[in-house]
C-alpha cells in the first residue's frame, strides 16, 4: 500500500470516528413518548453541555437543566388544542442538532351542561373590572422562568377523590362555555393541602374566581396554583417543600361547595398536573 493510499485510509477512519463520537454525543429522549393534549413530558438530553445546548418544540424554546450524570432535562408542555399526530423536540449543540420524537394521542374532552344560579354565570359590572384586574395580574406571573427550585418527583396536593378532571368541557346555562384546565379535590373544609414539590409562594391573595388563592414558582417556568382555600398556611415570598402543607380546603370565591381546585402553568401553558404526579423523577 503506498504512502498516499495509507493518508486516504486514515484520513476515511478518522472521519468515521469523528460523525460516530459526535453522534453519541448528543441523545434526547422524551418520556413518555405518547401523551395527551394537555400533558407534559420530560425531555433528557444526554451529554450536553448546558451552555451549549437547546431545545425547542413546536417552534417554542423549553428552559433546560443540568442534571447529574452529564445530563440536560427539561419539562415540555403540551397544549390542550394540539392536533394529534408525531412531533419533534429539536435539540441543538453548536453546529449540530438531533430529534426527539413524541407522539399527541387522539382524545376526546368530556362535555358537561350545568344549570347555575344567573348570578354565578353573568357578573356584574363591577365584578367583570375586578376578574379582569386580577387576570391581568396573573397573566404577568407566567412568562417569568427562575433557577429550578423542584426536585424528584411531584405529589397529589390531597389524598382525596379527584371529583373533576383536566381538560372537561362545561356549558353552563347553555349560553356560557369553559375549559376545566385543573384539577377538583373532594375535601371537607379543613382537609390539609401539600405543595406538589419545592419552590417559592409568589401569591397569597383572596381573588374573585379563586378566592384564597395560592401560587408557586418551581423554576424552569413552572407554577402550581390552589384556588379556594379555607385558610393559608404560608406566606407569600416564603421557600415551600414537596409535601409541605400550604393551606387547608374551603368554598372561598366562586365555587358552590367546599373543594380545592388545583391547576399547573408550564411555561405558560395549562398542563394537565396527573402527567407531572406520572413521572418517575428522582431527586439529584
Amino acid at each position: 500500500m503506498t504512502r498516499k493510499s495509507v493518508y486516504k485510509l486514515l484520513s476515511a477512519v478518522s472521519f468515521i470516528l469523528l460523525t460516530c463520537i459526535d453522534s453519541y454525543a448528543l441523545e434526547a429522549v422524551a418520556t413518555p413518548r405518547e401523551v395527551k393534549p394537555g400533558d407534559a413530558f420530560l425531555l433528557t438530553v444526554e451529554a450536553a453541555p448546558a451552555p451549549r445546548a437547546e431545545a425547542v418544540f413546536r417552534g417554542k424554546k423549553i428552559p433546560l437543566y443540568a442534571a447529574p450524570d452529564n445530563r440536560l432535562v427539561a419539562l415540555v408542555p403540551v397544549g390542550i388544542d394540539t392536533p394529534p399526530g408525531r412531533y419533534d423536540v429539536t435539540v441543538k449543540r453548536g453546529d449540530g442538532e438531533i430529534k426527539a420524537p413524541v407522539t399527541v394521542m387522539p382524545h376526546r374532552f368530556r362535555t358537561i351542561k350545568l344549570t347555575l344560579p344567573e348570578e354565578k354565570v353573568t357578573l356584574s359590572p363591577e365584578n367583570l373590572k375586578r376578574a379582569a384586574r386580577e387576570a391581568a395580574r396573573l397573566k404577568k406571573i407566567w412568562p417569568e422562568t427562575t433557577a429550578r427550585v423542584w426536585a424528584g418527583r411531584f405529589v397529589p396536593p390531597t389524598d382525596t377523590e379527584v371529583t373533576e378532571v383536566f381538560g372537561v368541557k362545561r356549558i353552563m346555562n347553555e349560553k356560557k362555555t369553559s375549559v376545566h384546565r385543573g384539577m377538583d379535590f373532594r375535601g371537607k373544609t379543613g382537609t390539609p393541602v401539600r405543595a406538589i414539590n419545592s419552590g417559592r409562594v409568589v401569591l397569597e391573595d383572596e381573588l374573585f374566581f379563586g378566592g384564597n388563592t395560592l401560587i408557586i414558582d418551581h423554576g424552569t417556568g413552572l407554577y402550581s396554583v390552589y384556588m379556594h382555600l379555607s385558610r393559608f398556611n404560608v406566606k407569600e415570598g416564603e421557600e415551600v417543600s414537596a409535601g409541605q402543607i400550604i393551606g387547608f380546603i374551603g368554598s372561598s370565591g366562586r365555587v358552590t361547595g367546599p373543594h380545592l381546585h388545583m391547576s399547573v402553568r408550564l411555561s405558560g401553558v395549562s398542563v394537565n398536573p396527573e402527567s407531572l404526579f406520572a413521572l418517575r423523577l428522582h431527586k439529584p
